[in-house]
């Protein structure tokens, strides 16, 4: 007789561990050196689907040690000066990795929209910290006659982002195409766009847990030349029908 040496449950633990979902955010960041990830963007300002905000990391004082430690990220509407919590920068230069007191990291501005992942086939966060992809995004919006939306809000184009090199040399871009929407695409976003509110991220609270504050974020995408605030457009033009996200 063969003996169970394992219990059962021990391999169903290992099992979910292996085949957990990633979180449904996306920064380009995570892309490694001459990667690229599409996306479709869905929803706008107007909606609740994009937002601009700072984030900066933050420190509290561990209650046994009183000893400081990162304590997470926070997210403000607007820029949060000096605030007391702020997480002192790390010297890299040293094995130990010791904190520099009386030097801070600096808060970020990002641009956070909802998106379907073309690899993932999902609902997801694009979280845009790099001011060079704001502009382009800004850019590609501006050009109202040929990256257009529809009714419902969703983008007629997909747009790539790709990454080239590493550390300082690093670069990013945005490859935009006219992309058709699928209906099945209309029809999924029906049932799930009132399942996330990027405002959220500014009342602490997880925007895939669907509208929790009437407030908006600040209009996404930024000012163009003339100070005048990008919004979508929702003018038609030709698409190309064979898209499948």
């Amino acid at each position: 007789m063969k003996l169970q040496v394992l219990p059962p449950e021990l391999m169903e633990e290992k099992d979910k561990i292996e085949t957990r979902e990633p979180q449904p955010y996306f920064k380009p960041s995570q892309l490694k050196d001459g990667e690229s990830e599409e996306f479709r963007l869905l929803g706008c300002y107007e909606t609740g689907h994009a937002i601009v905000g700072w984030q900066y990391a933050s420190e509290t004082q561990d209650a046994k040690t009183g000893e400081l430690r990162f304590n997470g990220y926070i997210v403000t509407r607007t820029h949060p000066g000096n605030p007391s919590d702020i997480a002192r920068e790390t010297d890299w230069s040293k094995p130990d990795r010791p904190k520099i007191d009386g030097s801070f990291v600096k808060p970020r501005r990002f641009l956070a929209w909802v998106g379907t992942s073309a690899t993932r086939g999902r609902l997801e966060v694009l979280f845009i910290e790099q001011k060079s992809l704001r502009e382009q995004l800004t850019e590609v919006l501006q050009e109202v006659d040929d990256y257009t939306w529809t009714d419902e809000g969703l983008a007629n184009f997909s747009i790539k982002i790709s990454r080239k090199g590493q550390g300082l040399e690093t670069s990013y871009s945005i490859l935009p195409k006219i992309r058709a929407v699928p209906e099945k695409v209309k029809k999924e976003w029906a049932k799930q766009q009132e399942t996330i509110w990027l405002p959220n991220f500014f009342e602490g609270k997880d925007p895939f847990e669907g509208r929790s504050t009437d407030e908006k974020g600040l209009p996404a995408g930024g000012v163009d030349k003339r100070g005048s605030t990008v919004m979508p457009a929702k003018a038609k033009t030709k698409v190309d029908t064979n898209a499948e996200f």
